[in-house]
């Protein structure tokens, strides 16, 4: 490959007033990108580590991948892959995923993540969450919204790329191809114009202030973090070409044991709070049953006592009748009675 004499878009971004690159720019480096990835991801390559500082300019201002060191061959069958790799702010939700979760995968379309990303880095100066430790940005990327261009200058064509790009469902995100007919990326000016334009502003920042050594991002770690990892051979089991990297996987390894624990406390919680709601309503229904019973008790009683009080009513009907009857029966003896008196008496 030709010397890459213009240095890496961070570069660029961090020598550009307000660390922001113009939208042509941007959408000419990104064009260039996917190009770049549409040819790896024809042959099944991955390159799995797209991010400002691995993408170069020439003295043409013309763009190049480089740091294949990562990248993988996909399968030809299935197309995945499941290890854990790339660099912590740029990488893709379902590659952070394959570390949580060994039965997780993804396909080339992480690079479009990274893309996009890279996109927002240009844009902004840098990646989203940068300002945090990259172990609370493993943490924070699968669990939070797709991250936006946060100020509104930018065109409808450039948010609608940003939104394609990160897609968190990989199966659902754009490939390459597709993003190559976005509107952000085909409708550019004139290419020779703006590769004319980055020239003359590389040019110009060399005067003012001469060649610099290639920069990194700064993590809040520990100064080992900004030692250089040796190769190794074969594919790497966890993070490669990231700073500190036993540091940084022993991080997440206690962040996701963390988290687990506070699961596991919510889930005792729950399950003790249902315990007590089942106790609540159990303990409700035996006073409901309660309730109940006395009512059925107090309307057998009540029950009892309308038949008593009917019965008594009727007694008293009957010893009424009883009276009268006696009465009657009273007067027509007496009737009687004097009546024989007086037959009596007229027959002396």
């Amino acid at each position: 490959m030709e010397f890459c004499g213009a240095g890496s878009i961070t570069d660029l971004v961090k020598n550009t007033k307000g660390n922001t690159l113009k939208e042509d720019w941007i959408a000419y480096i990104s064009r260039e990108i996917l190009r770049g990835l549409a040819h790896l991801h024809a042959h099944h390559v991955i390159h799995r580590d797209i991010k400002g500082q691995n993408v170069l300019l020439t003295e043409n201002a013309e763009v190049k991948l480089v740091d294949f060191g990562v990248s993988a061959q996909l399968d030809r069958t299935v197309g995945r892959r499941n290890t854990f790799i790339g660099t912590p702010y740029w990488m893709a939700p379902e590659v952070i995923a394959c570390d949580e979760n060994p039965d997780a995968t993804y396909d080339y379309r992480s690079d479009l993540w990274s893309c996009g990303i890279t996109a927002i880095e240009m844009a902004e100066g840098a990646p989203p969450l940068c300002d945090m430790h990259p172990m609370r940005a493993l943490f924070l990327i699968p669990r939070n919204p797709p991250p936006r261009l946060k100020s509104k200058k930018w065109s409808k064509k450039f948010f609608s790329f940003i939104e394609s790009c990160l897609v968190k469902n990989y199966t659902q995100r754009p490939p390459t191809e597709q993003l190559l007919k976005h509107p952000f990326i085909r409708d550019q000016p004139n290419e020779r114009q703006v590769r004319i334009q980055l020239k003359d502003h590389i040019d110009r920042t060399r005067k003012k202030r001469g060649e610099k050594d290639e920069t990194e991002y700064e993590y809040s770690g520990s100064e080992e973090e900004e030692e250089e990892v040796p190769e190794q051979e074969g594919e790497p089991s966890s993070i490669v070409n990231v700073p500190g990297e036993s540091t940084l996987r022993r991080d997440f390894l206690r962040l996701q044991q963390e988290n687990k624990e506070r699961s596991e406390a919510l889930r005792r919680q729950q399950l003790l709070q249902e315990q007590q709601l089942r106790e609540q309503e159990e303990y409700k229904r035996q006073l409901l049953a309660e309730r109940q019973k006395r009512i059925e008790q107090q309307k057998e009683q009540r029950r009892r006592l309308e038949e008593v009080e009917h019965k008594s009513l009727l007694l008293k009907k009957t010893l009424v009748k009883m009276t009268d009857a006696i009465y009657f029966h009273e007067k027509i003896f007496l009737y009687c009675y004097y009546y024989l008196q007086q037959a009596n008496t007229s027959a002396i």
